[in-house]
Parts: structure tokens; sequence; C-alpha cells
């Protein structure tokens, strides 16, 4: 039998998982999804931006305004570099990954309000466009795994250097 603060956490987690699923559906009306998910959009794009300040791809533009692509996709937004590297591109592609441990911590911060409350259906709404908007897009990964790649491979090839010159002994 579970406990009272498990169901309860479990009917929160119910609720935020019924609002992504709901928000996901509404791809099939891109401007509404757009629209409805404009705050994360925002979010994302800015932590691209930040992330490429401190790593200094030097972002020089941000759009989040919904854009038809040619193949009929949409980007819902786009920020881009002057000097996106490899060393710098796993950080700028990977930056959003940080609102789905924001959407975890408001997750948990909003089951300790009632259940059927203004502010914790706000808190679970703000929770879901989080953990949707936080998950990186193909192009953010292709960046990340671009960068993660080559700095795998320059690490292996120091590591070999080292031992096959006796620096390090294995």
């Amino acid at each position: 039998m579970l406990s009272s603060e498990a169901l309860t956490l479990t009917a929160h987690a119910l609720i935020i998982f019924i609002l992504i699923i709901s928000l996901r559906q509404l791809r099939r009306w891109p401007l509404m999804f757009a629209l409805l998910t404009l705050p994360g959009t925002i979010a994302h794009e800015l932590l691209h931006f930040i992330a490429g300040l401190l790593t200094g791809a030097r972002p020089v533009g941000l759009s989040v305004i919904p854009k038809q692509q040619p193949d009929g996709s949409w980007h819902l937004g786009v920020v881009t570099f002057a000097n996106l590297r490899w060393w710098n591109s796993m950080p700028v592609g990977l930056a959003p990954l940080a609102l789905i441990l924001l959407g975890g911590w408001l997750f948990f911060y909003s089951a300790t309000l009632p259940l059927i409350s203004t502010q914790g259906a706000l808190l679970k709404i703000v929770t879901a466009l989080c953990l949707i908007s936080g998950w990186p897009s193909q192009e953010d990964w292709s960046h990340a795994i671009k960068g993660l790649l080559i700095i795998v491979i320059l690490a292996a090839v120091i590591a070999l250097v080292m031992i096959s010159t006796g620096l390090v002994k294995i």
C-alpha cells in the first residue's frame, strides 16, 4: 500500500504528465503549439544565447518567431553564432537541458502545494513547459555530439601519447 505522501506525489506527477501529453498533441496545430509554448521557446533560446556568450561562441542573432521550413516543419526559435566551434558546441547545444533541471525542481515544489490550487496549477503548467522546452532539438544534439566526439578523440590521443611515452603507467 502506498503512503499518502506517495499517492499525493503520484497525483501531482499525473497532472504534469497529462499537461505534457496535451501540449505535445498540439503539435498538430503548429501555430497554436508555438503560441502556447512561447515562454519555453524564449527560455530555450536564451539558454543557448547565454551559453554562447559564456563560451565565446559569439551569438549574433536571436529569434523566437516561429517559421515554417520548406520541408513543412517548423522552427520555433533560433540563435546564430559567429564563433561556434568544436570546443564550445557541446555546452551551447545542451544548454537548454537546464530547463529540465528547473522543471524537476518546480515539480517537487509544486507537489508541496494543494493538488487543486491556482498557484499549484500555474507551477504545473510552467513545469510542463520547462520539461518540453528543455529537450534539445535535433540540430542542438548534432552540434553537441560533434563537439563531444572531437573531445573524446583528443582525450584518447592524449592518453595514448602519455602511455606510449611512459608518462602514465598502466
